[in-house]
């Protein structure tokens, strides 16, 4: 919908009061409004202006007072008031078209040359005054406001009386009254603000009728400077081109009036400023036209002038001397117009006056910008007025770059003036690299303001307006500046050639230098410029050694030349000429050679002189891939032929002195020499004759010290070096001359040469001297006498030997030990006796004798065949042994027979590994050490204190003991070594003697067991029984041998032969005790046993027959597997059958067992079938029957509980169904024979859906005991005789009969028999248990619900290998905690739990419920006064003990922990080492078990700690021993346990001890065993609430107080509930 206008089109309305004070008169900048007026002064043409500040009291004058020159006071200009400022120019007066633009906003001068465009610029004066006056041309105009706020001017010409004003004159009235600006601010603004305007030449201020102040300008002569070709004149927008470049100058003059006391000094200032103006031409295309007139409201001009003020260097530093001159308080009012060099004074952009926009360089520019509307800055953001301000500073940045290549030629021209007249002058170049300097800075590209982009396209087009680099000064003159690198002071003293920049330029103008842009780069010096300037001159000594220095400073950097490019590129002037630094390969080192080498000697061309390498490190010297000129090296160039020939006295075989300068050049150095150069120099000397000697220069092993005192060598006319020869014999020049060659004494070899030949000198003579030159001989002088036979042996004196000599390593010492070892000992004549420590005997042992026997020799000597000898040899190496034999090796011997032993009959000497330190050892028959030497090391000597186990089990295996007292002497021995005996092996050895010994037998010891006293007769014959030492047999039980006859072995030894053992048992009423045995104890025989048994025929069966002619049975025994044995579970099939079954016998724990071990019962084996069923109509028989059944079953169910029933009870009409047939034929078959028996029956119940129907025959005669079997074949899977006649016999009997009998006639209607069986259903839901066994507990509620689980049974012999990890209970801070029990036997053995009829009894004493818990012992809960005492306190006898789980038969004894015995499953890996990896857990687990069995004082024998490795059983009671599994507690609590929490741990296990506990008590999981667990948990609560109080916080102890709490409570309401619903009424 269009918009529809409520009236007609209106004029936007200006609040005019608003838009001056709010827009037009306010700016930015100070003295606004006389910027204005000059610039339309300048724009009006105008040569001259002045400005005046007058005040109130100078205004109320009459003009000739106000003129009156006498008034010459000048008042105090900064506190004195002035009312108005008047303004006068001398230009163009106004015309009417100027007068008509006045008014009008916005209106600016629509001619292109003037600078104002806006038309804005008047309304600066209504920043001050509120009624400015203007007067031009004899007409004048005024501006006021009226009441509303709006503007209002008058208009109007002079009288024509009036004498006509050729100055344009603004007034302004102040609004308020203040002091003028500051003069010196003011006039350093009216400076700057003509600088660059046109026509304008002097400005005079006025303060009254004072003159104050006055700036005169002047132009000079303008010089046209030709433009380079490589510069780009046209813009990049083509839009202005440059035509020409001018220089010229402008002076400034400065008149100031400063007051003096009470007069007034005139100042005067002038300064000269050089001015470059680019001619240029504008030709902008029509687009750019339009827009720039749109914008401006005038077309822009054709022609443009850009200017720029340079400043050099001899007029800056003038003008920095004339700013000091200065006062502070009267500044100069040019110093804004200075270059501006470190950008702190911010050079402006001017559009004739300055604006506020900074330039970025050292000068100012001006040119036809185009400003912004308060014309403080130019516009660089709207978009055509932005290209024609870029196009403008294009031309700027051209022409910074024509004055910087204008003045940069000069530079070069002085600089090539300077060269040539002086090449060398620093001086003269210093001054030129000043004034690029100067030049450099003042065209730095600083940051702008307000708009950096004015120094970035003013630098944009310096850089890019040329073809050519920029062009700079460098140390070789101008170049370009690829060509230039940056001042690097290391490279200045060794590169001449190459151009770099100034150190002044680099250092002041870092930051200029690294953002040039890229064509303009200055790089750092690189190595190939090195290599490159390197290669253009010869190096002097100095620049060599600067050279040389830069390269071993920066040889790790990459960018380093190698030192082989560096020698390829140097070269330096030496004393022959230039040398190739490639040539040097040698350097001296200055700290060794270099301070003592003769300097006039000759030296080798390559090696790099002294005087260079003085200054550098032996390891900077190396770097440069030069070899050290070592000592030997110079030998080595001093004994070449032609050095020697060169010149005869530099031949040191021929010129002694020369020898001697050499000699005493290597003494000095030689303290530092290297063994390496040492021997080298050796080697040059030895074959030379330079040693200055009595005879000459001779070779220096022919070369002799003097030897002083001893006339023996007078003779001898040696060689002796004699101090006068030319150089001092030192001790350091000894030293030197004895180490090439120089003999300090004549030779060993030729002294016994002189020996032998004169007579003069005996051995001992000889030995004498050489201890006092010992430190002086050498290694050849002792080999000489190592070799030399000139020694005699002691025993060889008056005998046919006496004339025999020895060589001395061939004898002993002369001492009494090595006499008695018949050892060949030292003739020694000496001055004194023999003494180990005298000078000559350490020369002795120095030159070979020995010291001791070597260790062959001693061990031979232990072995000799002279008792003497052996003795002592044996005393010395067992002393000696740790001293002197430390080395020794038993292994190195072990061939050797030298260790005196003896055995039961003999001493003989053996090797190691026959004979042991163990005395004891030898009743078995092993040598042993002599008792004399058991205290020598006889460890050390690698004798054994034991045999090794290898060669105690081969004597056991082949010569075992054969009596019983050298078996009881042997086991006694082994028994404190068994730790290192494999006692598995020895326990299948026979080695264990028994029966008389004409019918001695060995045997194995696990084939045996210990004679304790009393032994049953039927174990006599049937095992093994012994009995030796105490500690014997210790040793045996360790080896297997069996304390006590174990129902295993028993088991054992019936499968192995069942016949023997039914004969000796006495036959079948015996074999039957004894088998009876083994089903109550079955819980003790392994599953491998267990498997063996019934897989074996060991199993007996009975068979009835009937015999003949008689009403009697006979039973016929045989023994089976258990393939051939079946369980009687139906007797109505037995009748038909039992001619062809071997049965178990008929006993209830015997069929537990049978069925246990695979037998199969009756019922699984008879398959039957029926014929075709039709019902017929019955009157009254079925109803009959259906209702007694429904009448008795309840009663019956009530009192039998062996079986729990397999289908739901009928309880209704609906349940059974009784219904008639005309006749019922049973067959039945029995599977393992394949024999059918076919019967009438009467009766026979089947299954249909949920409801069972029962079959009446009306043929056959009524039975109900028919009926009883076939309901019980149907609701139990079973047919025991007792059962079928109870129920039988409740369905028969009559309601007084069985009411005389006990049973609740009263009880039989239907209602109660509903809420019987409810509450019998609850009961067993919640309170069956199984054998007794503690089992894993699960998750449940609060109510704490008791369930039970069945655990599958595990096949005998298969136990699991790896232990299964239990599930974490629910800790007594948890809100759930479950009791849950299960079995590890069978389910059928679980679900018999007995249920007998009970009668009231009476509340139960506590004295009665700890009477059989003070004190706890495990067979006081099997006696019979026991029994007795529970039997009262519950009025319900106690039924067998619970059966333990079967494959408790496969836990081992492993060890003791604090008295408690540990056992481990036979399926636990590395069982040897169980003890020792479950030491932590197990001390802890005992540690908890141990507290809980003082609060129940119970003895630690009756406790078990076992391990096995799969099953839920936490803990079971066997025979009154409590068993408590370390697993659960491993995974359960260790953890908390070893952190110091056991509250947890001890909970846990004081439930299951008292639950455990109970079990010698009740053996079966029913209300009674839970009544009596709770009473020994209360019983003993508060001596448990102290341990726990002990360790617990008070709310964690009261948590665990109200667990218990419920847990007693708990069983106590079931007790209760099972009470009311069991009691008679």
């Amino acid at each position: 919908m269009m918009w529809q206008p409520q009236q007609g089109c209106a004029p936007v309305t200006i609040d005019t009061r608003a838009l001056i004070d709010k827009v037009l008169a306010r700016y930015s900048g100070e003295f606004t409004v006389f910027r204005e007026l000059l610039q339309n002064s300048d724009d009006a043409e105008c040569d001259a202006a002045e400005i005046r500040f007058k005040t109130t009291a100078f205004s109320d004058l009459d003009p000739g007072a106000a003129t009156n020159p006498s008034s010459h006071v000048l008042p105090d200009l900064e506190t004195t008031n002035v009312t108005d400022w008047i303004f006068r120019n001398y230009g163009k007066p106004f015309t009417p078209t100027d007068w008509s633009r006045l008014p009008r906003i916005a209106s600016g001068n629509p001619d292109p040359r003037k600078v104002g465009a806006f038309g804005v610029g008047f309304y600066s004066l209504f920043s001050v005054t509120e009624t400015p006056y203007v007067s031009s041309g004899g007409a004048e105009m005024k501006f006021s406001w009226d009441a509303k706020g709006q503007l209002f001017y008058e208009f109007g010409n002079y009288p024509e009386a009036t004498p006509r004003d050729l100055w344009t004159t603004f007034k302004m009235p102040l609004r308020e009254v203040a002091p003028m600006p500051p003069i010196s601010d003011f006039m350093q603004f009216l400076a700057s603000s003509i600088t660059f305007m046109v026509h304008l030449k002097k400005v005079a201020v006025f303060f009254d009728h004072h003159r104050v102040g006055q700036i005169n300008k002047s132009q000079g002569q303008s010089q046209v400077i030709p433009i380079p070709t490589e510069l780009k004149r046209r813009s990049p927008e083509e839009n202005m081109t440059v035509d020409s470049v001018q220089q010229y100058r402008k002076s400034f003059q400065h008149i100031v009036m400063l007051p003096q006391c009470d007069s007034v000094r005139t100042h005067e200032v002038k300064v000269d400023l050089v001015v470059f103006t680019a001619d240029v031409d504008v030709a902008v295309n029509e687009k750019l036209l339009k827009e720039l007139k749109r914008c401006m409201k005038k077309d822009p001009p054709s022609h443009l002038k850009y200017s720029l003020i340079y400043t050099g260097k001899d007029e800056y530093d003038q003008s920095c001397i004339g700013e000091q001159r200065h006062t502070p308080e009267f500044p100069s009012a040019f110093r804004g117009l200075r270059a501006d060099l470190d950008g702190s004074i911010h050079t402006r952009v001017f559009i004739g006056h300055a604006t506020a926009q900074t330039t970025g360089i050292g000068g100012h520019m001006a040119s036809h910008f185009i400003p912004t509307v308060e014309r403080e800055s130019i516009d660089l953001v709207n978009g055509d007025v932005s290209i024609w301000n870029r196009e403008l500073l294009y031309v700027g940045g051209f022409l910074c770059r024509m004055v910087y290549g204008l003045e940069l030629s000069k530079i070069q021209r002085s600089w090539e003036e300077a060269v040539a007249s002086e090449p060398h002058s620093p001086l003269s170049r210093a001054l030129q690299d000043q004034h690029f300097l100067h030049l450099f800075k003042f065209f730095t590209f600083h940051h702008s303001t307000p708009s950096s982009k004015v120094a970035e396209l003013l630098a944009k087009s310096f850089y890019g307006c040329s073809t050519f680099p920029l062009r700079l000064l460098s140390s070789v003159g101008v170049r370009e500046a690829p060509e230039v690198r940056k001042f690097d002071p290391v490279f200045t003293k060794f590169l001449k050639s190459l151009p770099m920049l100034s150190k002044d330029v680099t250092q002041d103008c870092e930051h200029a230098i690294e953002r040039l842009p890229g064509q303009h780069k200055i790089r750092a010096i690189s190595p190939s410029d090195v290599l490159q300037d390197l290669r253009r001159h010869i190096l002097d000594f100095d620049e060599l050694l600067a050279c040389l220095r830069w390269w071993i400073a920066s040889r790790r950097d990459d960018l380093t030349p190698s030192a082989a490019d560096l020698s390829d590129a140097v070269t330096f002037r030496g004393t022959g000429g230039a040398i190739p630094l490639s040539t040097i390969t040698y350097f001296i080192d200055s700290k060794v050679l270099g301070l003592h080498i003769p300097p006039n000697g000759p030296l080798p061309l390559s090696l790099i002189p002294l005087r260079i390498s003085m200054h550098f490190s032996y390891e900077e010297l190396a770097s440069f891939g030069w070899k050290e000129f070592t000592v030997a090296s110079w030998l080595q160039h001093l004994s070449r032929p032609d050095v020697m020939s060169a010149d005869e006295k530099y031949d040191f075989t021929q010129s002694a002195d020369w020898a001697s300068r050499v000699l005493s050049t290597l003494r000095h150095v030689w303290p530092k020499l290297p063994e390496d150069i040492r021997s080298e120099s050796r080697e040059v000397l030895r074959n030379k004759p330079c040693i200055p000697t009595s005879r000459g220069l001779c070779y220096p092993k022919s070369s002799y010290f003097p030897v002083a005192d001893n006339v023996l060598f007078d003779h001898l006319g040696l060689p002796i070096v004699s101090p006068g020869s030319g150089f001092e014999v030192n001790e350091g020049m000894k030293e030197f001359l004895l180490f090439i060659g120089v003999q300090k004494n004549p030779p060993v070899q030729f002294l016994l040469h002189h020996m032998s030949s004169t007579g003069n000198w005996t051995v001992f003579n000889l030995i004498d001297y050489l201890v006092q030159e010992e430190p002086s001989l050498t290694s050849e002088d002792f080999s000489t006498l190592k070799l030399s036979k000139i020694f005699r042996n002691e025993r060889s004196q008056g005998n046919e030997e006496e004339n025999i000599c020895y060589r001395i390593d061939g004898l002993y010492p002369p001492v009494d030990i090595f006499r008695r070892l018949r050892l060949p000992v030292i003739k020694w004549s000496g001055k004194s006796e023999w003494m180990d420590t005298s000078l000559e005997a350490q020369l002795l042992y120095r030159i070979g004798l020995n010291r001791f026997p070597p260790l062959p020799t001693i061990v031979d000597l232990c072995s000799s065949r002279d008792v003497g000898v052996q003795e002592t040899a044996f005393e010395y190496l067992c002393n000696k042994l740790h001293l002197q034999y430390s080395h020794y090796n038993p292994e190195d011997f072990c061939n050797v027979e030298f260790i005196p032993a003896e055995s039961k009959d003999r001493t003989c000497l053996r090797k190691l590994g026959e004979v042991y330190s163990g005395s004891q050892w030898k009743a078995l028959g092993f040598f042993v050490v002599q008792d004399r030497y058991l205290s020598m090391p006889l460890h050390q000597l690698g004798v054994a204190q034991h045999p090794p186990t290898s060669e105690l089990l081969d004597l056991l295996e082949k010569s075992p003991p054969l009596d019983q007292s050298t078996a009881s002497q042997w086991f006694e021995v082994l028994f404190d070594h068994m730790e290192t005996i494999d006692l598995t092996k020895l326990s299948g050895l026979p080695i264990v003697p028994t029966g008389p010994p004409s019918a001695l037998k060995l045997l194995p010891p696990t084939q045996c067991h210990l004679d304790q006293g009393t032994i049953p007769v039927l174990y006599k014959d049937l095992f093994v029984f012994v009995k030796f030492g105490n500690k014997a047999n210790q040793f045996l039980i360790a080896c297997g041998l069996k304390n006590k006859v174990s129902t295993e072995d028993v088991a054992e030894v019936l499968i192995e032969n069942p016949e023997r053992f039914f004969d000796l048992a006495g036959g079948y009423d015996g074999y039957l005790v004894e088998l009876r045995k083994l089903a109550c104890q079955s819980q003790d025989i392994s599953n491998d046993t267990l498997h063996k048994m019934s897989h074996s025929p060991a199993l007996l069966g009975l068979r009835r027959k009937e015999m003949d002619g008689e009403s009697k049975w006979d039973y016929e025994y045989q023994f089976l597997t258990y393939q051939g044995v079946t369980i009687v579970d139906d007797v109505y099939d037995y009748e038909l059958f039992s001619d062809h079954l071997f049965i178990a016998p008929r006993e209830e724990a015997l069929e537990r067992f049978y069925a246990s071990l695979g037998c199969s019962c009756l019922s699984a084996v008879v398959k039957e079938r029926c014929n075709d069923l039709r019902e017929i109509p019955s009157a009254k028989t079925c109803p009959e029957v259906q209702s007694l059944i429904l009448e008795r079953l309840p009663l019956f169910m009530q009192n039998y509980s062996d079986t729990k029933p397999k289908v739901k009870i009928p309880s209704s009409p609906d349940h059974l169904k009784v219904k008639a047939c005309k006749r019922i034929l049973v067959s039945k078959t029995l599977a393992t024979v394949n024999v059918e028996r076919t019967k009438d029956v009467w009766t026979v119940a089947r299954r249909e859906g949920d409801r069972i129907e029962l079959w009446i025959s009306k043929t056959a005669k009524r039975d109900m005991y028919e009926v009883a079997t076939s309901l019980c074949r149907l609701l139990f899977g079973t047919n025991t005789r007792n059962t079928t006649l109870l129920l039988g016999t409740m369905l028969s009997a009559n309601s007084t009969f069985l009411e005389r009998r006990g049973y609740l006639v009263d009880q039989i209607p239907q209602r109660r028999s509903d809420t019987l069986k409810t509450g019998t259903k609850t009961r067993k839901e919640h309170l069956t248990g199984s054998a007794s066994t503690t089992n894993p507990p699960q998750k449940s509620t609060m109510n704490f619900q008791f369930d039970l689980q069945f655990s599958s049974v595990t096949p005998p012999g298969s136990p699991e290998a790896t232990p299964q990890l239990p599930s974490l209970p629910c800790t007594a801070n948890s809100d759930q905690l479950t009791i849950r029990e299960g079995s590890s036997i069978s389910v059928d053995k679980s679900l018999n739990t007995a249920r007998l009829p009970r009668a009231p009894r009476e509340v139960i004493s506590l004295s009665d419920i700890r009477e059989p818990l003070e004190p706890y012992h495990p067979s006081k809960y099997r006696d019979c006064s026991l029994e007795h005492n529970v039997e009262k306190a519950m009025q319900l006898p106690s039924s067998d003990f619970c059966t333990v789980p079967a494959d408790i038969g496969c836990l081992r004894p492993v060890g003791h922990v604090r008295n408690v015995r540990v056992c481990i499953d036979e399926g636990v890996c590395d069982g040897g080492t169980f003890m020792k990896r479950m030491h932590d857990p197990l001390a802890r687990f005992v540690d908890i078990i141990i507290t809980l069995s003082e609060i129940y004082r119970i003895p630690t024998a009756t406790l078990r700690v076992f391990y096995d490795v799969s099953g839920g059983c936490i803990a079971f009671n066997s025979r009154g021993i409590i068993y408590l599994n370390l697993r659960y507690f491993e995974v359960w609590h260790d953890k908390q346990v070893e952190s110091g929490n056991q509250q947890d741990a001890r909970m846990t296990w004081f439930l299951a001890l008292a639950h455990e506990i109970a079990h010698n008590l009740i053996d079966r999981h029913n209300s009674d065993h839970e009544f009596w667990s709770s009473a020994i948990c209360q019983a003993h609560l508060v001596a448990f609430s102290r341990l726990l109080r002990s360790a617990n916080t008070r709310l964690r102890y009261m948590l665990w107080l109200g667990l218990i709490a419920l847990v007693i409570l708990s069983v106590y309401l079931t007790k209760r509930t099972t009470l009311v619903i069991d009691i008679p009424h």
